[in-house]
């Protein structure tokens, strides 16, 4: 019985927003302004086809039929044969719907949902089972465009506002100034799935590969005075499928619109890798990260598992000999002030060894970083010398979504699927969801959470559009 009152008080509330739209569809003026605004922002003249039947799915579940304005480009006069298809994005716009918020055929709400569950589940299967014990039936193909239609909407939004901010001085007055900033970054594993060129087989369809690509994942997170993520401040998670240089503009676009310049401290701390490392320069300069913040670390698990395999080098030892070797580097790396340097000396001793040669390869990787070392400074300015909160975000974001067996994805399906699930594990779906519908780009807020519910109430009037971000000083 709960259940069914459930139900049916979901479809109540769907007859009630019908009324609402249609309502508004009487409100000449909003109607006016609505078609004033789309030949506004249409780079080509429209025309208004009178009014035309559009079914729109409600967060009920109840799919209801509108008669609402349409425009269409004006073809006349134009050259060359008429159009016979539709483009791919339709051939005319609902200015009305469009003022709404509501696109591709659902309401705010029901795109929300939809989206949500798409990223949140582990298969399309499962999203579809759930969304209809809430009353939203649809399948694998609605679920898929809806997804992807809002990812590309924000992606659009965020591209144009970080290319804005490289073009405008930082702000000093952005949301992590004067704050402990850590940021790190790192690189998790997709199977991607391409078609080959040629016949059909005899079942009609292509052949394909299946080849493996690398999300790159960023986390900007705060610190507390205890070196600790700051639990009532939301980190900002953000994957992208490309490579390192597209990775780190993304990256240096996020701290100039943070104005992460004028942080109290910066931590940069990844593992070893060296497309991360080799553009730290890059990342300095570009965001204008003064270098008395900046402070550059290995993750010292990591540097471990370095340590380890160069020890494991020494044949000439046993192996409890090794293991305690091991211990005892490790112990004057993480708390001696001149750990690297002793470290670094001990394993070159050991490198006279018939595996010198190796060893040799593997000092390469403590002489290069040992500036990023230095593990007993961090304890005294309250920094931490692990980077988990990255680690945990490939797991979270990528592996347990989108690295099931047999799972193979079109490469810019699943680039826009990870942008929102990264937005639904960092806590900021509802940031998200508002710029997608609102058309404009938000700041992103790093607010105590308990001054969130207060500021939501307030995010549309703070939200800048990109000719807004251009003009801030």
């Amino acid at each position: 019985m709960e259940q069914e009152l459930h139900n049916v008080s979901a479809q109540k509330a769907d007859q009630i927003m019908l009324t609402h739209l249609v309502r508004i569809h009487q409100d000449k003026e909003f109607v006016k302004g609505a078609v004033e605004q789309a030949r506004s922002n249409s780079p080509f003249p429209l025309i208004h086809k009178g009014h035309k039947e559009v079914s729109v799915l409600l967060a009920g579940g109840t799919r209801v039929t509108i008669k609402t304005p349409y425009l269409r480009e004006d073809r006349e006069g134009s050259r060359g044969p008429k159009r016979k298809k539709r483009g791919k994005k339709g051939t005319g716009v609902y200015p009305v719907l469009e003022a709404l918020g509501i696109r591709d055929g659902v309401s705010p709400a029901t795109r929300s949902e939809i989206a949500l569950y798409t990223v949140q589940t582990a298969s399309y299967q499962e999203a579809i089972q759930l969304l209809e014990r809430r009353g939203l039936s649809c399948d694998i193909s609605t679920l898929g465009r809806i997804a992807s239609a809002t990812a590309q909407a924000d992606i659009s939004l965020r591209d144009a506002a970080l290319c804005a901010a490289m073009n405008i001085p930082v702000s000093p007055h952005g949301p992590l100034a004067s704050k402990r900033v850590r940021v790190s970054l790192d690189g998790g594993r997709v199977r991607t799935r391409k078609t080959k060129k040629g016949r059909k087989t005899q079942k009609g369809r292509h052949h394909f590969t299946t080849p493996w690509r690398e999300p790159r994942v960023l986390v900007i997170d705060l610190l507390d005075e205890q070196g600790r993520p700051d639990p009532l401040r939301l980190p900002l998670y953000d994957v992208l499928i490309d490579d390192a240089d597209a990775t780190f503009a993304l990256l240096i676009g996020y701290l100039r619109l943070l104005g992460a310049a004028y942080a109290a401290v910066l931590e940069f701390i990844a593992d070893g890798a060296d497309w991360i490392w080799d553009r730290v320069e890059q990342l300095k300069l570009q965001a204008q990260i003064p270098e008395s913040i900046l402070v550059q670390v290995i993750d010292f698990y990591h540097t471990c598992e370095h340590l380890y395999e160069a020890v494991q080098l020494c044949l000439s030892l046993s192996q409890k000999k090794r293991q305690k070797l091991y211990k005892k580097l490790r112990h004057l790396l993480r708390h001696d002030p001149l750990g690297v340097s002793k470290v670094i000396e001990q394993l070159k001793q050991l490198a006279t060894t018939r595996r010198g040669k190796k060893m040799k390869k593997a000092l390469l990787y403590f002489e290069k970083h040992t500036h990023r070392m230095k593990y007993t400074a961090l304890d005294d300015m309250k920094l931490p010398v692990g980077s988990g909160q990255v680690e945990s975000a490939v797991r979270r974001v990528v592996n347990l979504r989108f690295k099931a067996p047999g799972s193979f994805w079109k490469e810019a399906t699943v680039n826009g699927l990870m942008h929102l699930r990264a937005f639904f594990k960092a806590g900021r779906w509802d940031e998200l969801m508002i710029r997608v519908l609102t058309g404009k780009f938000s700041m992103l807020s790093f607010d105590l959470l308990s001054h969130k519910a207060t500021a939501s109430v307030h995010t549309l009037g703070s939200s800048l559009s990109v000719s807004d971000l251009q003009e801030v000083d």
